[in-house]
């Protein structure tokens, strides 16, 4: 990153950029925005008296008062009673004006009217106060200055959570500011304040502040300069300037004319340097793209072996990808460059993200087989902030997040299978349970649900929909799918949907087309291909790729006996034991649709996983090709169908995948959980293995 000043650049120091960013903002971004809250603590006084134009208040410097405050003048007015009750329910408030504090005395403070409402006069005994309420502030798009290279979207985006974070401030976004100016961007950004604008701001998105965000590069490093303007008035109110601690600039020599880098044959470019082959030298598609790639986190425990550094790649494709043969993606300058790599210290067997806390970062959630944990991302891994443990005898089975309960924070919803004994037999039954993060703590809000859960989202779809369907006997998925809604205290089932005759399971597609509660067309997975069906249920296209098998979320479905007799040639008069006969069961992967894909012009893209290798006594003996697995993406383009692009492989099996925006800054994050079982045949018989989390970026 460059910055210009006078005849002096300053250069960023050599972290990844990305990066550097990345934490730098965050942390920015939050000392800025507690440093605003400051400036409005809720106090609130009287007027004690009135001195020619001078205005006096009983609020001093104890009462963190300073000069150019301003307050509201407020009367309390009649009680209000509720009509039936005759409760009183409170007191209307009357505003009367607005006052500016202009000196600052100890134990009082004066201040002159900026405003009155028309007809009112401010007397003694009149109430001020900085009101408990949120205040509307507008926040523009943070100016780069001369700090060049910034991703300035990203800086605004982290103060503006940052700033809804303290409790202060509601905040008026950029895409807000632009329509209530009638899409005229001001060309300054000085020119915020404007009479005209400021006028414009509080009469149609009803703003009472006004904060400008500027970054300045200096010779101790470079600065976040939020400055705090009253809509009101037009005056400055508050400043914080905060060193961005993630830059430290050095100051290099004036620039001279541009010419070409030499290198000499020896000499290695740097890594955001693209060299050209010369003339009779062949250009090697691993090392370039290696180049290419930023660094990553380090991994806490030991190294994992990367299967992809021999990939060849398509010119133009991003690092991590892998073009189809009929696909018509984006130049990799428009697609992510990032892929990042680590380990949990759980082994999850599935994994969903929503925002459980309302802070538009959301948390990405994972299943073991008896717990829930929340991971929040911190420095660029997933640090553990919340579990739960399951009860004995019960097993989670599926996960899935999204606000169904229409609070604004999303829900945790777990399939979970109870197996418990009864004499010298088990019994299976679905005990599922909806979770809601409270604090640092997971509480359980429904409990004991005889349902199969899922939420179910796609094109048409607004709001994710939480779907249901009990378990049958002998087959487990039979019977309708309903749709569940919350009544305040607990879910309500509702009205069938209407599905494709091919869907028997509320697991086995995702939607393609819905209007209402009818589903018209749907992805499945059918004999390890991907295909999509029509409301008839007849078969509408079949992709090529052999996508391989998927076992992470499975159980035993125990039959009863008269079932189980004549399936397995059972005479009547031998006693049996169903438990014998139980069949194993996987539930199908998952398959997410995507109405803005993730990579190329597609309209939409289905993306499911695809594994080479299942793991077996000959991989764990050293036998074989070790496991790999990947990603897969198909473009929907009016109603047609093609191959995509592909991830590159990671290691292990892939066990599910999520998308989502880690840090709110306006990108998507491909999550992908694979699994890494322990070498050794010991190992292979107690199913030991380890959770890897891949993180693949995408910038639009």
């Amino acid at each position: 990153m460059l910055a210009f000043v006078g005849s002096s650049i300053f250069v960023a120091a050599p972290l990844p950029a990305a990066v550097a960013q990345e934490m730098a903002f965050s942390r920015t971004a939050e000392e800025a925005a507690a440093r605003l809250a400051q400036a409005f603590p809720i106090i609130q006084g009287s007027v004690v008296g009135i001195d020619a134009d001078r205005i006096l208040i009983d609020l001093g410097s104890k009462q963190k008062v300073y000069q150019g405050m301003e307050l509201q003048v407020y009367r309390e007015g009649e009680d209000v009673k509720h009509p039936v009750s005759g409760q009183i329910l409170g007191k209307r408030d009357r505003r009367i004006g607005l006052l500016k504090v202009v000196e600052v005395k100890e134990g009082f403070s004066e201040a002159t009217a900026i405003s009155r409402q028309e007809g009112s006069t401010i007397t003694a005994g009149d109430l001020v106060r900085v009101s408990h309420d949120r205040m509307l502030v507008a926040l523009p798009t943070i100016d780069a200055g001369e700090v060049k290279g910034a991703n300035v979207f990203s800086l605004t985006k982290d103060v503006a959570i940052a700033l809804a974070k303290t409790g202060r401030f509601i905040v008026i976004e950029e895409h807000l500011i632009r329509a209530a100016l009638m899409g005229e961007k001001p060309s300054r950004p000085e020119s915020f304040t404007d009479p005209s604008t400021l006028k414009t701001l509080s009469e149609k998105v009803r703003a009472q502040l006004l904060a400008l965000g500027k970054l300045s590069p200096t010779d101790q490093g470079v600065f976040l300069d939020m400055q705090v303007v009253s809509i009101s008035s037009g005056a400055p109110l508050t400043v914080a300037s905060v060193e961005v601690g993630g830059f430290q600039p050095r100051r290099i020599a004036a620039p001279v004319a541009a010419q070409a880098p030499v290198l000499s044959a020896k000499s290695t470019p740097p890594p955001f340097v693209r060299v050209q082959p010369q003339p009779g030298e062949p250009a090697r598609a691993a090392d370039q793209s290696k180049s290419l790639l930023p660094e990553t986190a380090p991994v806490q425990k030991p190294a994992i072996a990367s299967v992809a550094g021999d990939v060849q790649r398509k010119p133009g494709t991003p690092s991590f990808l892998i073009r189809g043969e009929d696909a018509s993606g984006q130049s990799g300058d428009q697609g992510s460059k990032d892929h990042l790599t680590f380990e949990l210290t759980d082994a999850l067997l599935a994994v969903s993200a929503g925002d459980l806390d309302g802070d538009r970062r959301p948390e990405v959630v994972g299943i073991t087989d008896s717990e829930v944990i929340v991971y929040r991302w911190q420095d660029r891994r997933l640090t553990p902030i919340a579990r739960i443990g399951g009860q004995p005898f019960v097993r989670n089975l599926h996960i899935d997040v999204g606000d169904v309960n229409g609070g604004g924070k999303a829900q945790i919803f777990v399939t979970a299978l109870s197996s418990v004994p009864e004499g010298l037999k088990l019994r299976n039954s679905l005990r599922s349970f909806v979770l809601e993060l409270r604090g640092d703590k997971l509480v359980r809000i429904a409990d004991g649900l005889d349902y199969f859960l899922r939420l179910l989202a796609g094109p048409g779809i607004d709001a994710p929909i939480l779907i249901a369907q009990r378990m049958g006997h002998p087959v487990p998925f039979e019977g309708p799918i309903v749709r569940l809604s919350w009544s305040g205290e607990r879910y309500v089932e509702e009205r069938p949907l209407s599905l494709p005759a091919q869907v028997k399971g509320l697991y086995d597609f995702a939607p393609l087309e819905v209007v209402g509660d009818q589903v018209l067309e749907v992805a499945a997975i059918a004999e390890q291909r991907i295909r999509t069906f029509g409301r008839g249920g007849g078969s509408l296209w079949e992709g090529k790729d052999d996508l391989g098998e998927v076992d992470h979320l499975a159980f035993f479905h125990i039959g009863d006996i008269q079932n189980i007799r004549p399936k397995h040639g059972i005479r009547s008069g031998i006693p049996a034991n169903p438990e014998e006969y139980a069949d194993r069961l996987v539930l199908p992967r998952r398959i997410l649709v995507e109405a803005s894909p993730l990579f190329g012009d597609a309209k939409a893209q289905l993306l499911t996983l695809a594994n080479s290798t299942k793991y077996g006594v000959q991989v764990s003996l050293g036998g074989g090709p070790p496991p790999s697995g990947r990603v897969i993406a198909y473009d929907r383009r009016d109603g047609t169908i093609s191959r995509g692009w592909e991830t590159v492989p990671v290691e292990g099996q892939v066990r599910d995948v999520t998308v989502l925006d880690l840090n709110g800054a306006g990108r998507r994050e491909l999550v992908l959980l694979s699994a890494v079982k322990e070498k050794g045949f010991a190992a292979s018989l107690k199913d030991k293995s380890r959770g890897i989390i891949n993180v693949f970026s995408f910038t639009r």
